[in-house]
Order: C-alpha cells, then structure tokens, then sequence
C-alpha cells in the first residue's frame, strides 16, 4: 500500500508544472489526511517544491522586501465549531501587542468576523491559481519576524510559501500541530514544532521533524469553583449520564467501543439515563441497536448551542467520555468545572491529565461511579498543564526566547496508548476518498487514480461509484 503513494510522491515531483504540481501535492496531503498507512509527512515533497519556487525569487519576491517585524498567524480556513480555532484565538490573545492573521483559503462571513475579534489584522488570499497565491503569501511573509501556522493538514501552499520566505528573509516559523494524529505537510520548515498532546508527541516520532520540538498543550479556563464531592448513588436513583462527542468519536474501531459500557450504566441503575450530544442517530448507525434496546432511555441529540450544552451538562450526575475517540480537553474542562467524569482510557490519550480519572475495564469504570472519589490532585495536575497561564508562559517563552518544554503527557515508559490506531490495517483500503480529490487525481495522474480505485475495498468502491453518480445527476 505505501508503494502506491510513495508513487504519488514520485509524481509530484516530476511534474515540471509547478501550478499542477502543488494542486497534485495538494491533492495527495489531502488523500493521506483521511487515509492513514503510516505516512504522516511528506518533507521530500516539501523540500523539492521549495526548491524549485525558490527559483523565481530573483523575480517575483525580493523587490517586495520591506523593513520586517510583527508576529504572523496563519490558518486554512476558520470555523465556528471545534476547537482548533478556538485554540489559535486563545494564543492570539495571549500576545501583549495585537498580532495579524492570514486566511489561506477562505472563510465564511460568519467565521472570519468571529475571528477578527482577536487580530489586529485579517486578510484572506485572493489568487485562486496556485503559484499567484503562493506570491502572494511570500510577499506579505517577508515583511514579518515571525509566523505561527494553524493550518489544514494539506496546506501544502502555506509551507512552501513559508518555506520560500525563510530562505529570502530568515523568518521564524512556529507550527501548532493541530491534527496530531494524522498525515501533514510543515515538517521540513518549522523552527519550532508545537506539541498538544502525548498521543502527538509519539506520532512525530514517525516525522522527519527538522525544527526544535517543544510541548504546548491546550488551554482551558480553570474557575475557582469546588471539584465533584465524593458520592455513592443508590442503584434506584434517576441519574443522568451525559457524553459529548461527534459521530466519529463513538463509531467501534479494532474492538474499541463504547455502547458495552452505555448497557452495563442504564442496567445497573434501572432508572438513570444516558444522553449523548453531538451526535446524529439518522447517521451513526453504530448506536441503533442501543436505540432500539433502551428506547427514551438513551437520548442521542445532535449538536447544540453552547449555551444549551452547557445547561444539559450541568445537570449531569456523570459525566462520561466519548469512546474509543477521546473529548481530548473537553473531558478536563468538565472536571475543573465541577462534574463528576468517568470513563474508558482510550487507545488515542494524553491530552491532559484527566486521563487519570478514566479506567482500563468497564468494571473499574463502574465501580468509580459507585464510589467516586474527590481527586485533588488531578486539579492540581491540570492546573499545571493546561491552564491559561500555564500555556501562555510556555508559549511566549518558545516563541520570544527560543525556550522548548518537554512533555509532560508522554510516558518515557511503557506507552500505554496505540499510534497506530488510525492506521489502515492490510488489506484493501477501507477509507471514504472526497469526491474532489478522487477527481483532481484522475486528471493529473489517471493512472495512479485508478491504481488508487482498485486498492479501495469493495464497499468503498460502491461509495465513491454513488457519489461521482449523484455529482452527475446534479450538475
């Protein structure tokens, strides 16, 4: 399987147009975003169309050379959910200056107001061909000290504009890895590579990583309210049991699941409930069987309001974590805020010490719900790693001073979690292919596609088949 896309590589970098060669590179970051064999960066395709870039710098970019300073952030394209922009809010919030921001692709009006609000500054790329955009990007780096990218795993245009600028004028780049569990492009460039979790920090050691690694970590706001007392409920007792998550959060993965856990809570407390928020019963196949069994007594509800969410939630008497996806931060936030949290250890850990408050069995999950215990010293631990202050202090000491930190949530031990999680298994691909991408690899190189086409198991095939149908049908 890594044949065909070490392939891909091989044709990337022999396609001699250069506009073509990075939509192809584009394309193929994109393809190993959602299909995981083991490859998560790609610093030949980086270095090569670096290179060759470089070539019109005489040119195209050192008369925009102008006198540099500032600090430069950079994302793909903001949104209104998830927490990835949030994050890159709170660490533009976290400079004593007002710092910019460049939209690389686009936003919707929504999203880029929402994000103005924490820059001083918010441009979004106007070219829409490929090596127009990428002028357009370098010219506006050179004028800048700094950048800090908090982009898309497939932002191939981003890294080499960066990558570009820092042999022109020497800027430093600062990457916050974001999606750190899958493929993405930025190995090669950053000075500094950002480290969010433990789980990320074992993955980059599958990375060509040539920059300096340093911990990071997710803030979260940290009130000074009283953690969850010690509590026995009564079998009898109408608990509600809440969990938060998207539907991929909850789909089984390699025998990983956590619906044996839903039965095993609503059968020994007979008259509890369990919600899940976030997720859509229409789609998640995976918990109709559960639906069927337990009926009003399992609510599954799509996404909410932050307002409303937070009214459900704190009306829970547990809260649990998704499985066998963690919530990441969203489990510690619970905890900090008062909630009793309880769950399974997920083979994808390390986002904060609340892992200490999950268990390995569904026994020992059980048996922390009937005797749930104050654990000040988790509060203590997440105070210290994820706090506001506590990241701020880290990141502006990286990125003003040159200060790395080690992680804190990687075990230097036995690692109790799995890297390879996420990674296809041997056998035929089983990954959904966006119908774009299929498509732009089909023009620029038939036959690998089809080479690509036929590794697909049989039901991804059908899939991807229906989906170029309905494109049809609807043009």
């Amino acid at each position: 399987m890594k044949r065909l896309f070490k392939d891909f590589e091989v044709a990337i970098c022999k396609t001699t147009d250069l506009n073509q060669a990075l939509t192809l590179a584009s394309a193929y970051g994109n393809l190993l975003w959602f299909a995981d064999v083991g490859i998560h960066d790609a610093p030949l395709v980086e270095t090569d169309l670096i290179e060759r870039c470089l070539t019109m710098a005489d040119t195209s970019f050192a008369a925009t050379s102008k006198e540099r300073g500032g600090v430069l952030h950079i994302v793909s394209e903001p949104f209104m959910t998830g927490g990835h922009t949030r994050l890159m809010e709170k660490l533009a919030s976290m400079h004593a200056e007002p710092v910019d921001l460049l939209i690389s692709r686009q936003a919707t009006p929504d999203a880029k107001a929402q994000v103005c609000r924490f820059f001083a500054n918010t441009r979004v790329v106007s070219a829409t061909c490929p090596m127009d955009a990428l002028t357009e990007m370098v010219c506006l780096l050179l004028s800048y000290e700094k950048a800090v990218l908090h982009i898309h795993p497939d932002d191939i245009l981003v890294v080499v504009a960066c990558g570009v600028a820092k042999r022109i004028s020497g800027i430093e780049v600062f990457f916050v890895n974001h999606a750190d569990h899958v493929f993405s492009y930025g190995s090669s460039v950053a000075d500094y590579y950002f480290e969010l979790s433990g789980h990320g920090c074992r993955v980059d050691l599958t990375k060509q990583i040539q920059g300096r690694k340093s911990f990071l970590g997710i803030p979260i706001n940290v009130p000074c309210g009283d953690i969850a007392v010690d509590f026995k409920p009564e079998k009898r007792a109408p608990l509600l049991f809440i969990s938060a998550g998207s539907d991929i959060k909850y789909k089984p993965r390699k025998g990983f699941s956590i619906f044996k856990l839903v039965a095993r809570i609503l059968d020994e407390y007979p008259t509890s409930t369990f919600m899940v928020i976030g997720s859509d019963v229409k789609k998640a196949f995976w918990w109709w069987p559960l639906k069927l069994r337990y009926r009003s007594r399992l609510s599954i509800r799509a996404h909410l309001d932050f307002r409303k969410y937070n009214e459900l939630v704190t009306k829970a008497d547990f809260y649990v974590d998704s499985h066998p996806l963690p919530g990441g931060t969203a489990f510690a936030e619970q905890f900090v805020k008062g909630q009793r949290c309880v769950g399974l250890i997920s083979p994808v850990q390390g986002y904060s010490p609340a892992d200490r408050l999950k268990r390995t069995d569904i026994n020992a999950v059980m048996d922390s719900i009937a005797n749930y215990r104050r654990d000040e010293e988790v509060l203590f631990a997440i105070e210290k790693v994820n706090a506001y202050e506590s990241v701020q202090d880290r990141y502006l000491k990286c990125l003003y001073d040159g200060q790395i930190c080690a992680n804190p949530l990687d075990s230097h031990g036995d690692w109790p979690g799995d890297t390879a999680f996420f990674e296809q298994e041997n056998g035929s691909l089983k990954v959904d292919i966006a119908l774009d991408t299929f498509l732009l690899l089909s023009r620029l190189q038939r036959s690998l596609a089809c080479r690509l086409f036929a590794a697909l198991s049989v039901g991804k095939k059908i899939k991807l088949l229906a989906k170029m149908m309905l494109a049809r049908k609807f043009r």
